[in-house]
């Protein structure tokens, strides 16, 4: 799998997610706009559009949505890409399609004494999400929720020609 996928051409600081669907709603409505991130400032900021699409993301498909951007071409850079394996979550359906994969959320503040939770997703519903930290289980709201991904681990196999499993460097 590796790195996502990039096509950059040459955004105010306040485009929000929501702005880049409307955008797109009509011309690619099978296109979800996952993430949306600003960054840099005075003249020099980068719109980076992270997509999936259900056939996949490819070169191609960023190369329409880039045009369909191209409004903000003018006054910034612009990158469409795949969200890659570790996804950002925004939306309740985010959530809802990573039920039981390995995820991480911050919080906007303490939540039980801390911010930062990595578990495994049980559940996601209209209003937040039940996560299994191994030692609890914990409910967030979204509105507490201020940045969340999917985290990739690699399968425990055999590798190739041992049979045995690989250890890491640092045993």
């Amino acid at each position: 799998m590796g790195n996502p996928l990039f096509f950059a051409t040459a955004v105010k600081k306040t485009t929000t997610p929501e702005e880049i669907e409307a955008v797109l709603a009509e011309a690619m409505p099978e296109v979800d706009v996952v993430d949306v991130d600003v960054t840099g400032g005075s003249g020099n900021t980068t719109l980076r559009v992270f997509i999936d699409h259900p056939d996949g993301v490819d070169h191609e498909l960023c190369v329409k949505v880039t045009g369909l951007l191209d409004r903000y071409l003018k006054d910034h850079a612009v990158e469409v890409s795949s969200p890659g394996l570790e996804r950002r979550l925004r939306k309740p359906e985010h959530f809802l399609s990573a039920a039981g994969e390995k995820i991480n959320v911050k919080t906007y503040g303490p939540v039980q004494g801390q911010r930062n939770f990595t578990g495994f997703l049980i559940d996601a519903g209209e209003n937040g999400i039940v996560m299994d930290l191994g030692d609890r289980v914990i409910e967030l709201t979204y509105d507490q929720v201020a940045r969340a991904k999917k985290l990739f681990e690699f399968p425990d196999e055999p590798g190739p020609g041992d049979g045995k499993k690989k250890k890491s460097r640092r045993q």
